[in-house]
């Protein structure tokens, strides 16, 4: 089976082959050497001016953990809602007494600069401003450095914190952007197995934590801090994928991000090509490179089951859209020949069910993407 899902990824073959070698223990001097150096380069990456952190958990966990840290009970935080998983984040606020407003688009929609700048003119005070950059459920990719401006001109002092997790390595987001917490996850543009997460926070974000005593114990990130200063991890990291991470950023973004960036770009311009040409469109505003969302007529609605029979996983609509659309991802270990593959198939599947236009036409416009 081979994963066109937007996560988990196919995973490169000579990760898996270090995933399989005898684990490290994590107090010995070789694995500290290895956090030491994943630490560095993450920041990096991150443009992070202050120390990142690994977690062993997913990307929800990661953002339960800034949730806890930077926002009090009863403190005020704003979340931009247009899908699953900003939506989501409104429930991990709520569920620790936060009070939270949202801001809420249609499904398949962004939220402008313009609507923010109306919503806090009228709601004044608010303490913490959640973005989810690239929303899984429907593909859309949030306007994230006009967004933060808006929050800086109206709320000066609120946190501004990130879900990168299908962003990172995708898109552009720097946290000198202005963000103050970001989360990125192992399962998506890292190439990595699930289990993994990575926080990011600014100076005075750090300030706030390291003034407050934690909520909560696994995600202390206090001191989280404290054992990375030592080449450690909060309680027993998953070694494995940690080992992983640090020979992916070594072979894969020796060259920064800039090149991924481009990557995941022109695969998104070739399915969508393709797609046009099989007479499907993707639904809403669907500006983000990591998937394509695509829209099923009720004829193609088992596409997913008859991809998958074939061979191939693709992810499925969620909540709202459950049955009504396909989720193709672009990300993880995929070359130009697999997705030219995957496309073949998709290709004749919809041809069986009449769709389509002419024979190989699909293929021939994203393989004409590949080599412009």
């Amino acid at each position: 089976m081979r994963l066109f899902t937007p996560g988990p990824v196919a995973v490169p073959g000579e990760v898996l082959q270090l995933l399989a070698e005898p684990p490290l223990p994590h107090h010995s001097a070789q694995f500290r050497q290895l956090v030491f150096a994943i630490q560095s380069r993450l920041r990096e990456l991150l443009e992070a001016a202050e120390p990142v952190l690994l977690l062993t958990c997913s990307g929800t966990g990661a953002l339960e953990a800034v949730a806890s840290a930077l926002c009090p009970e009863g403190s005020r935080a704003l979340v931009l809602v247009n899908g699953r998983f900003s939506a989501r984040c409104a429930e991990i606020l709520r569920r620790l007494r936060v009070q939270v407003q949202r801001l809420e688009a249609p499904w398949g929609e962004s939220i402008s600069p313009e609507a923010l700048e109306r919503y806090l003119e009228s709601h004044p005070g608010m303490e913490s401003v959640w973005i989810v950059h690239s929303e899984t459920s429907t593909g859309v990719l949030q306007p994230l450095q006009e967004l933060i401006g808006v929050v800086r001109r109206y709320c000066p002092d609120a946190f501004v914190c990130v879900d990168a997790i299908t962003s990172f390595a995708v898109h552009p987001c720097p946290m000198s952007w202005g963000i103050d917490a970001v989360v990125v996850s192992s399962q998506k543009a890292l190439m990595l197995p699930p289990g993994l997460a990575i926080v990011g926070l600014s100076a005075r974000a750090w300030e706030h934590v390291l003034r407050h005593d934690s909520r909560s114990l696994y995600f202390d990130l206090r001191l989280a801090r404290e054992r990375a200063s030592e080449g450690l991890t909060l309680w027993t990291p998953a070694v494995s994928l940690v080992r992983a991470l640090g020979y992916v950023l070594e072979h894969y973004f020796a060259d920064g991000l800039a090149p991924h960036w481009e990557r995941h770009a022109r695969s998104a311009r070739a399915v969508r090509a393709a797609l046009g040409q099989l007479g499907l469109r993707c639904f809403g505003q669907s500006g983000s490179n990591a998937l394509s969302v695509v829209e099923l007529p009720e004829p193609l609605r088992t596409l997913p089951e008859e991809l998958a029979a074939c061979g191939f996983a693709v992810g499925r609509g969620q909540d709202a859209l459950a049955g009504r659309v396909m989720r193709i991802g672009h990300m993880g270990a995929l070359s130009v020949g697999d997705i030219l593959e995957f496309l073949a198939v998709l290709e004749e599947l919809v041809r069986r069910h009449g769709g389509g236009g002419e024979p190989g036409s699909a293929v021939a416009a994203a393989a004409a993407v590949f080599s412009s």
